[in-house]
């Protein structure tokens, strides 16, 4: 068991409720989409490990601090009715919480990467899509974006951002005021909906890459 002040996740994380000293007894809170296809025994209030928990990650859990990190060796053992073989990074929250991080494979960085930004974009209220610089194709939409376009994800997949707005040229301004770090400023123009009902909104974007292509995230809101 190592401690450092190092921490990059790249996904398989949980965080779980392990007062001190009682870590065989920690129960899970809430774990992303990752640790959950790893798991499936992954729920909240569910018991986190079984009776072969190793002891270096007990030990882990029971002395670790609020924001430092460590890294267990863990052998097989049973976690969540499954079993794991593999590096655990832990890692102090406070207030009776800690972190469980899965070692992520190099080759499966990116997409971890992708499935977190995709899991918050989809919990924010705000309508928001990724798309292709190149085209406009829409990468990736949350229920938002779908909501105001009134249309399925399906629906909208694939389809150019650029034909829902009905301003000749709107995706191409739009892109243009945004450098390679810079979000642009709002930008007025009517959306066509699915239904043909045109609607006012005001636009950003904000350049990013996503799933190995030049990408941009659009937001949209209500109103001028």
């Amino acid at each position: 068991m190592s401690d450092d002040g190092e921490m990059e996740l790249a996904g398989g994380i949980a965080v779980l409720a392990a007062e001190p000293g009682r870590a065989r007894a920690a129960r899970l809170v809430w774990a992303d989409s990752l640790f959950a296809q790893e798991f499936a025994g992954a729920e909240p209030g569910a018991a986190a490990f079984g009776d072969d928990v190793p002891a270096d990650l007990v030990a882990a859990i029971d002395a670790i601090s609020e924001g430092a990190v460590a890294h267990v060796a863990c052998g097989p053992a049973t976690m969540f009715a499954g079993r794991y073989e593999g590096t655990l990074r832990v890692v102090g929250l406070g207030a009776g919480r800690v972190l469980l991080a899965l070692a992520v494979a190099a080759e499966n960085e990116a997409q971890a990467a992708e499935t977190r930004l995709a899991e918050t974009l989809d919990a924010i209220p705000i309508a928001a899509a990724l798309v292709a610089v190149a085209d406009g194709t829409i990468l990736w939409l949350n229920a938002p974006f779908r909501e105001l376009l009134d249309g399925s994800e399906f629906d909208l997949m694939g389809t150019s951002i650029a034909a829902h707005f009905a301003l000749p040229g709107a995706f191409k301004t739009l892109l243009a005021a945004t450098g390679k770090f810079a979000a642009s400023a709002p930008m007025p123009t009517p959306l066509k909906t699915l239904s043909g009902v045109m609607t006012p909104v005001a636009a950003t974007a904000k350049r990013m890459p996503f799933r190995g292509q030049e990408a941009a995230m659009v937001c949209l809101s209500h109103g001028f």
